[in-house]
């Protein structure tokens, strides 16, 4: 009886884990759009290569945290014994994806007329704020885990 709250929470991380996914996969979707145009101004273009590795690698850290998310949210409604220990390295990959992508998009200026890479840009603001919403989830979840552990 004492495991039960983290297996009410579990579920809701996991949806919440989904949600942000989606939000990733249409950022990540629609920034592709525009890559091949800028892996040609990369060539000529330092800025335009150091724009295009961000754009890769912040993507990347916002969906390798979610999936950890995920997978911990689904282990851990199986094994509710683990979560304080879950929940610590959930908030800590969460906080770092966090503040990778706050570095680069939060200060994105949106280009007139380039709807998708305005699109992908939003989404990206989106899922940092999911980021801080999943790293709340998990401190709540590890605490209640804690408390009745």
């Amino acid at each position: 009886m004492a495991l039960l709250p983290t297996t009410f929470l579990t579920p809701l991380l996991a949806l919440l884990s989904l949600y942000a996914a989606q939000k990733s996969y249409i950022a990540i979707t629609n920034l592709q759009q525009y890559e091949e145009r800028t892996e040609r101004a990369a060539k000529h273009l330092d800025k335009a290569a150091h724009d295009l590795y961000k754009t890769r690698v912040t993507q990347a850290s916002g969906a390798a945290a979610i999936a950890l998310s995920l997978i911990s949210s689904v282990v851990l409604f199986f094994n509710p014994n683990v979560s304080p220990i879950v929940a610590l390295a959930n908030i800590a990959t969460t906080a770092a994806a966090y503040m990778h992508i706050t570095g680069f998009w939060k200060a994105k200026a949106q280009v007139p007329f380039v709807t998708g890479f305005n699109e992908g840009i939003r989404k990206s603001n989106d899922l940092r704020r999911l980021l801080v919403s999943l790293g709340v989830g998990w401190t709540f979840t590890g605490a209640v885990g804690y408390l009745w552990a």
